[in-house]
């Protein structure tokens, strides 16, 4: 597990509703319907991961609607790093 990985998954631990251990959260699951990730927590961790790895996300992929699973999430903060 990379460094980007490892964040993501400490955050989605953290929003989970309920809150989860990081050992809980996998690649294939729901952001929504097995997480519970509400809209304003994702806005904030991905505020956060901005400023954390000092990258500049599209706008237009900051609604948690534009993620199905965790694994589309970690791939599209993987490719905003490497750019």
């Amino acid at each position: 597990m990379d460094e980007v990985d490892a964040w993501i998954v400490r955050k989605l631990a953290d929003m989970s509703i309920p809150p989860r251990a990081a050992e809980e959260i996998a690649a294939q699951q729901s952001l929504t319907d097995d997480l519970g990730v509400d809209s304003l927590a994702f806005i904030e961790a991905l505020v956060s991961f901005e400023e954390d790895f000092g990258v500049r996300l599209d706008e237009e992929r900051l609604l948690l609607s534009s993620y199905a699973r965790v694994q589309d999430l970690i791939d599209y903060l993987r490719a905003s790093r490497a750019r």
